[in-house]
């Protein structure tokens, strides 16, 4: 098995509780990580044989365009849920940030599982 790893990719979405989050799209920057079976891909040489983490990348970011969640935990969720079904991935894992939930932290983060 190989460990895959999507790093911070850039997605704006609507998520917060307050006003001012509610009325604008934002950042927010993911992480994906997953295991899968590399091997057949390695001797095929052919997309049609891996996790295609381009397409998975791409369904990421056009299914949170079209959501609006308060919690960071709810976009954690969701995005979860894409990765964990996607086909071929195994031992999923997703990090999400929100570089603008506080004014005196860089960001604020959740890593799921």
């Amino acid at each position: 098995m190989a460990r895959y790893r999507l790093h911070n990719l850039v997605v704006e979405t609507v998520v917060g509780v307050h006003l001012h989050e509610r009325t604008r799209r934002q950042a927010i920057h993911i992480d994906v990580e997953f295991t899968a079976n590399a091997m057949a891909a390695a001797a095929s040489d052919s997309l049609g044989d891996c996790v295609d983490y381009e397409a998975l990348a791409e369904r990421i970011r056009c299914e949170l365009r079209k959501t609006d969640y308060e919690l960071l935990e709810s976009v954690a969720a969701f995005v979860f849920e894409l990765v964990t079904s996607t086909s071929g991935v195994t031992e999923p894992m997703v990090r999400v940030r929100k570089p603008a939930a506080l004014t005196f932290a860089e960001a604020v983060e959740i890593e799921l599982p």
